[in-house]
């Protein structure tokens, strides 16, 4: 099996060609997002930080921001500063020109407000969006797919179908030489040590054990026990009862398949094939926006009440195994494992075909968050905003 994408000056392999327009601080946000509709082929990366952040977070920010413009669904980029501004834009400008894309900067200070950098910045686009409107997709192996996956909005019929079926995916691509990305650290809570004996290095184990220590000391410091508090009124309604029993579910979403090794917040995933666990949070904004930075070109999303968001350059598959939900919520779910649940089907047949669906994606093929507009990101921060 093949899937069809767009090859890029650094050897990765997208299964979208957008121009991105990447807001180096959220104060310049409405001027993207007129840039977006004003000129087709273009996403703004809309978000709320890059200033007045501890310098930890202003590095978190500026390297989410570097790597989203590097990922492989990003065929060129505008950067947009307003000039005062933490994270640096000069910076991420340098960083995505690297890597052989087409690129270029905007600064509102130094241009004089927004409607001259409107104007500077369309101009940009529109030989940006003519340049990488020819480039066409070509065929390549499996190998070049990164994917990543998520739950949201869980319920039981999660972990007995969608991540289950989601795991065998995990273990078919990687089996194909390519790279998935896993994270929810609040939802591996539970779970943390039966990731640890999944991990190739035991390194790379006690840092899963570390990222879960960290997030409830995190919420210690600010008076909040995190083992009680992260688990959702819906996934409450939708029968879950325990933290454990959350992660188990949670952690079939990788099946039994060998954790090459653990990433950073938005850190890019290595060019070793195999399954990465990121430190990325449950909620599902920041969570997407990790998982686009570290690479993936396509995210799985599993949901059993029907969590219906998406990501601005990343396609995002959902899949529910709730046949009350697929009635609900049909509009907003790609693929239907309820099958799993009324065992008219087995989880290797549905995960074969969610496998081969996943790469009409990454070939072309439109997800339902994509046909609604339903998208959104954020970036995480840990610390105080000052």
């Amino acid at each position: 099996m093949q899937f069809h994408g767009y090859p890029r000056p650094d050897g990765k392999v997208g299964a979208r060609n957008y121009v991105a327009i990447i807001p180096s601080v959220g104060c310049v946000n409405n001027l993207c997002s007129h840039l977006e509709r004003l000129i087709r082929g273009t996403k703004a990366i809309r978000h709320d930080q890059g200033c007045l952040h501890p310098p930890a977070d202003t590095a978190q920010v500026t390297r989410t921001l570097i790597n989203l413009g590097k990922n492989p669904n990003v065929g060129a980029a505008l950067v947009v500063a307003l000039g005062c501004e933490m994270v640096k834009a000069e910076e991420v400008y340098e960083a995505i020109k690297a890597t052989g894309k087409p690129c270029d900067m905007v600064v509102v200070h130094k241009i004089g407000g927004m409607l001259d950098t409107i104007s500077q910045g369309a101009r940009k686009l529109v030989d940006m969006v003519a340049e990488v409107s020819n480039v066409r997709r070509e065929p390549f192996g499996l190998d070049k797919l990164v994917f990543g996956t998520k739950c949201g909005s869980s319920d039981t019929t999660s972990g007995l179908s969608s991540n289950l079926v989601t795991g065998e995916v995990c273990r078919m691509m990687t089996a194909n030489g390519g790279r998935f990305i896993q994270g929810e650290i609040c939802d591996i809570m539970g779970g943390e040590y039966a990731l640890k004996k999944l991990c190739v290095d035991p390194a790379q184990g006690e840092r899963i054990v570390d990222f879960v220590r960290d997030l409830y000391m995190r919420g210690y410091h600010v008076g909040a026990d995190t083992r009680g508090c992260q688990m959702t009124a819906g996934n409450v309604a939708g029968g879950l009862t325990t933290l454990v029993e959350k992660a188990l579910g949670a952690n079939a979403k990788g099946a039994d398949v060998p954790i090459q090794a653990t990433l950073d917040y938005a850190q890019e995933v290595p060019d070793k094939p195999g399954r990465y666990i990121m430190n990325f949070p449950g909620h599902g904004f920041e969570n997407l926006t990790g998982s686009a930075a570290g690479g993936a070109v396509v995210h799985l999303f599993t949901t059993g009440r029907g969590a219906p968001n998406g990501n601005p350059v990343m396609p995002t598959v959902k899949l529910c195994g709730n046949a009350k939900t697929m009635g609900t919520m049909r509009e907003h779910i790609d693929v239907d494992v309820s099958s799993v649940i009324d065992e008219s089907e087995s989880i290797q047949s549905a995960a074969e075909r969610l496998y081969r669906f996943a790469v009409e994606v990454a070939s072309g093929r439109l997800t339902k968050c994509e046909i609604l507009n339903f998208e959104g990101m954020e970036i995480l921060i840990n610390g105080p905003v000052m």
